[in-house]
C-alpha cells in the first residue's frame, strides 16, 4: 500500500512542475512583449537639392538610413541621418535615348530612398513649371519643374503632374506662353486640355496659383475692400481702399497723457484686431489708456504686448528728463543764492564737511541743545541726512528669450526687489532695480518637460520688512491634465495588467493540479488494473 501511495504522489508532483514551468514560460514572454515601450522619436531637418532647387525640405526622424540610388536601383550613396543635413544631388548617369524627368523621393521603414526617374527620350520634350503660390508634386517631392518626353500626338491632359498649392492660394489651371504675329510673346490660359494633343517641340506650361486668404474662390488681388480707422484721438485719416490679402501699416496715433492699447473690431474693444493681412471690409477703433493707469498696472502684471511697452519706456524716459532738467535749473529753491543752507556764514555747510554723491541730496537739521554746562554755555549739534534722489523713480525691465523675442515688460521702483522661479517654484535668478534693465532668459528652464508655455506672472511677497517682486511661468492647465490622465492611464494599465498575470498564474496553477491530479489517477489506475491481471494469472497457475 506505502509502494502505491509513494508512486501516486511522485506521478502528481511530476506532472505538476511540468505544468508550471510551461504556464510561466508563457507568462513570462507574454510579459516580455507587452513590456515593449515606444519612446518619442527624436527628428533632424532635411534639405534635398539638385542643380540650386529644393526638391526635399522636411523633418524626418534621426537615425533614417538616405540612400542614393542610379537608374538602375543601385545605392551609390548612403549615410545615416544623425544631424540636420543639406544634400546637393549630382547630375545621374543617363544612358542613350534617355532624359531625366525628375528625382523620386520614398519613405520605406527607416529608409529613405533617392532615385532619379529617366524617361525615353522621345520625338518632342515637354515642360512643366510653376509659379509664386505653389508646386508640382511627385512622390512627396514638391518640384518646381518636370521635363518629360513624349511622342507626337500624346493628350496633353494625360501627362499633366499633380499639383500643390500654398496656405492661402487654389490652382488656377494651366497656361502656355505663346508668340504673337508681332513677334511678341505672351502668356493665354489653356482651355482645351481635354482636346490639346502634343504636336510640336515648343510645349512649355505653367501651373498657375491665385491667393484666397478669404476662401470665397475669388482671386484677392481682383477682389477691393475699404477699412475706416476711428482714432478717437481727435485725429482724422481717410478710409484706405486696398485688395484682400494685401499687408499694410495702420497709422500711427499719438494722444497727449494716454497709451495707445491697440486697434478693436468694437467700439466697445472686446475683440481686439491682430490679423497680419485684411480680408474683408471693416472699421477699426484705437483703444486708449491713461499713461498713469498703464503704469500702476505695469507694476503688478506684465506687459505682454511689445508697442505698448515701447509706449511706456519713452514716456518714463520723458519724465526721468524733464525732472533732471527741473533739479538743474537756477530757479530752484536749493539752489538759490539766498537760501539759508547756502549762506555763507554757516560754518557746517563748508563743502569741505559734505560729502559728494551722484545720488544723494545733503539736508541739514539742526538739533535743539543736548548738553548745558554750569557756565551756561551750550553745545549744538548738526545732523546730516542723505536722501537718496532716485528713491521712488520707476524703471522700465524687459525680459527678452534668448532668441531675441519679447516676453513681458515690468515698471518698478528704484531699490526694488525681484526673484524669477521656475514652474515647480524653484528660485533661479535675482535682481535689484537700479536703473533701466534688460534680462535675457531661457524660458526652457523654467517649465517642465511636456508643459505648455503660456506667459509669466508676478506676485508680492513680504520678508521682514522688504517687499519682493516674484515672477514665475504660467503653463497651460490642459497640458498637466493631459499629463496627469496619461500618468492614471498607465497605472490603471499596470494595475490591470497584473492582475491578467495574477488571474494566469491562478489559472495555470488550477490547471496543473488538475493536470497533475489526472496523471495521478491514471497512474494510480493503471498500476491497480496492472495488479489485478497480475493477482489473476496467479490464481490460474495455483489452480
Amino acid at each position: 500500500m506505502w509502494k502505491k501511495t509513494k508512486l501516486f504522489l511522485l506521478s502528481s508532483t511530476l506532472a505538476f512542475s511540468v505544468t508550471c514551468g510551461a504556464t510561466n514560460f508563457v507568462v513570462s514572454a507574454a510579459e516580455e512583449t507587452e513590456s515593449s515601450v515606444t519612446e518619442n522619436i527624436n527628428q533632424n531637418y532635411l534639405k534635398i537639392t539638385f542643380e540650386n532647387k529644393v526638391l526635399f525640405h522636411e523633418q524626418v526622424p534621426s537615425k533614417t538610413i538616405i540612400q542614393v540610388l542610379n537608374a538602375v536601383d543601385e545605392v551609390i550613396e548612403s549615410e545615416v541621418l544623425s544631424r540636420d543635413m543639406e544634400l546637393e544631388l549630382e547630375s545621374p548617369k543617363i544612358g542613350k535615348d534617355k532624359m531625366l524627368s525628375y528625382w523620386s523621393i520614398e519613405r520605406k521603414g527607416n529608409k529613405l530612398f533617392i532615385m532619379p526617374v529617366l524617361v525615353l527620350e522621345k520625338d518632342l520634350p515637354v515642360r512643366f513649371l510653376t509659379t509664386e503660390g505653389g508646386q508640382l508634386l511627385k512622390n512627396n517631392a514638391q518640384i518646381n519643374e518636370i521635363l518629360k518626353s513624349v511622342t507626337k500626338g500624346t493628350k496633353l491632359k494625360d501627362i499633366l503632374p499633380e499639383v500643390n498649392p500654398k496656405d492661402h492660394h487654389k490652382f488656377a489651371g494651366w497656361s502656355e506662353v505663346v508668340t504673337m504675329e508681332e513677334g511678341k510673346k505672351t502668356e493665354e490660359k489653356i482651355t482645351d486640355i481635354d482636346d490639346r494633343k502634343i504636336m510640336n517641340a515648343q510645349g512649355q506650361y505653367h501651373a498657375k496659383f491665385f491667393p484666397d486668404y478669404n476662401d470665397n474662390n475669388i482671386d484677392d488681388r481682383t477682389e477691393k475692400i475699404t477699412v475706416k480707422v476711428v482714432t478717437n484721438s481727435g485725429e482724422a485719416f481717410k478710409d484706405i481702399a486696398t485688395n484682400v490679402g494685401k499687408q499694410f501699416s495702420l497709422p500711427k496715433l499719438k494722444k497727449k497723457d494716454h497709451v495707445f492699447m491697440g486697434w478693436y473690431k468694437d467700439d466697445e474693444y472686446k475683440e481686439k484686431f491682430t490679423d497680419d493681412v485684411f480680408t474683408e471690409s471693416l472699421t477699426l477703433y484705437a483703444k486708449w489708456e491713461k499713461v498713469d493707469k498703464v503704469i500702476t498696472k505695469a507694476e503688478k502684471k506684465p506687459i505682454t504686448d511689445k508697442d505698448i511697452s515701447d509706449q511706456v519706456e519713452r514716456i518714463l524716459d520723458e519724465r526721468l528728463r524733464r525732472n533732471n532738467n527741473a533739479s538743474q535749473s537756477p530757479n530752484n529753491a536749493s539752489q538759490s543764492p539766498n537760501n539759508a543752507s547756502q549762506s555763507p556764514n554757516n560754518a557746517s555747510q563748508s563743502p569741505a564737511n559734505q560729502p559728494k554723491t551722484s545720488d544723494s541730496e545733503l539736508v541739514i537739521e539742526p538739533i535743539k541743545p543736548s548738553y548745558e554746562g554750569n557756565t551756561g554755555s551750550s553745545f549744538k549739534e548738526t545732523k546730516y541726512v542723505f536722501n537718496n534722489k532716485k528713491l521712488g523713480q520707476e524703471h522700465m525691465v524687459k525680459f527678452f528669450e534668448k532668441d531675441g523675442g519679447f516676453l513681458f515688460s515690468l515698471i518698478l521702483p528704484y531699490g526694488k526687489t525681484i526673484k524669477l522661479y521656475d514652474e515647480n517654484d524653484s528660485p533661479h535668478e535675482e535682481y535689484t532695480i537700479r536703473q533701466d534693465t534688460t534680462i535675457t532668459l531661457n524660458t526652457g528652464d523654467y517649465i517642465n518637460e511636456g508643459s505648455i508655455f503660456l506667459d509669466f506672472d508676478t506676485r508680492e511677497v513680504r520678508v521682514n520688512s522688504t517687499q519682493i517682486t516674484e515672477i514665475f511661468p504660467k503653463v497651460d492647465d490642459v497640458a498637466k491634465k493631459e499629463l496627469a490622465y496619461e500618468q492614471e492611464r498607465l497605472a490603471a494599465a499596470a494595475l490591470e495588467k497584473e492582475d491578467a498575470k495574477n488571474k494566469n498564474m491562478l489559472f495555470a496553477s488550477v490547471g496543473g493540479v488538475i493536470v497533475a491530479a489526472l496523471i495521478g489517477l491514471g497512474a494510480y489506475l493503471f498500476i491497480r488494473r496492472k495488479r489485478r491481471i497480475r493477482e489473476q494469472v496467479i490464481e490460474k497457475e495455483s489452480a
